[in-house]
């Protein structure tokens, strides 16, 4: 009875199949990718799986030390994930908000422009990197003939090898990312009382004022979930990179998950990749935890 009782107050009993689905999906192959990583895993040793000789800490030096088929070391794979997602991050965020805040107020056809917006965030990252691809071929490719046509670049720019490679590769998640922010920022206004709009405007405050005085200040907790969550996103974007590029795609785009894959896949150090992986686990936790803990603060 007293379990009746306790399940009746607080039927907690009603996550038990949330939390089975969490632990299958995300605790398990956690625990199973730290344990992997601190192994001797490779081709050698794959059929001794969980039984491979325990190596501690050497995946981990190894990571930064010895080179995959793409890059010398994870040092350069986190550098560029961290530039790649922080530059991608801060050109989205004033898109979004500028697009939100165009289409707050009603205006005939509205609609259709907000649907508009969302195109390029609807559309899959597998398919948005095929028409990237497409788009920034050598010579023949939309960017190369408009670019050049300008008189901004040569038609033989080269996009999809060398350095211009990774600023393909931004300008394609820039393109496909931004409507996020904007859905995050149009979702805030919502909350935004009408009144104080309109106090705003019998106080004589311009449409600048507006924005920084009324709008950010009431919208900025959603947004800053936003500039998080998109940022974990650009951070962990393996299918860009792989698709829009060759393979093995050039060392400028060599980001976490392109690193890690190419690690397991192609170099048959599972131990390595391993390492890899949980670094990136931790370098994902950081930004979380320093939102939760600004959010734990202005509560």
């Amino acid at each position: 009875m007293s379990i009746l009782r306790w399940g009746t107050d607080r039927p907690l009993w009603m996550l038990i199949p949330c939390a089975v689905a969490m632990a299958l999906v995300v605790l398990i192959p956690v625990i199973l990718t730290v344990v992997l990583s601190v192994l001797n895993l490779n081709i050698g040793t794959l059929h001794q799986w969980l039984g491979a000789p325990f190596i501690g800490i050497t995946n981990y030096i190894g990571a930064f030390t010895h080179p995959s088929v793409i890059t010398a070391g994870a040092g350069t794979a986190i550098l560029l994930s961290l530039v790649f997602s922080l530059l991608t991050t801060i050109v989205i965020t004033p898109l979004g908000v500028l697009a939100a805040i165009s289409v707050h107020r009603p205006f005939h056809g509205r609609a259709a422009v907000r649907a508009l917006y969302l195109v390029p965030y609807v559309i899959p990252t597998f398919v948005t990197a095929l028409i990237a691809r497409i788009m920034f071929l050598n010579h023949d490719g939309l960017v190369d003939k408009v670019l050049a046509g300008l008189h901004i670049a040569n038609v033989n720019t080269y996009w999809l090898i060398g350095p211009h490679a990774f600023w393909a590769m931004t300008l394609t998640e820039i393109w496909a990312a931004w409507p996020f922010i904007y859905l995050m920022t149009l979702a805030g206004l919502q909350s935004v009382p009408h009144e104080q709009y309109e106090a705003a405007v019998l106080d004589g405050a311009s449409p600048g004022q507006m924005l920084r005085r009324v709008v950010l200040p009431q919208i900025s907790g959603i947004l800053k979930l936003g500039v998080l969550l998109s940022t974990l996103y650009h951070l962990g974007n393996f299918t860009l990179a792989y698709v829009m590029f060759s393979s093995p795609p050039p060392q400028s785009v060599d980001v976490l998950p392109i690193d890690t894959y190419y690690r397991a896949f192609s170099n048959y150090d599972f131990g390595v990749a391993s390492a890899i992986a949980v670094i990136t686990m931790v370098i994902l936790l950081v930004p979380g935890y320093v939102y939760l803990r600004m959010s734990r603060m202005s509560d």
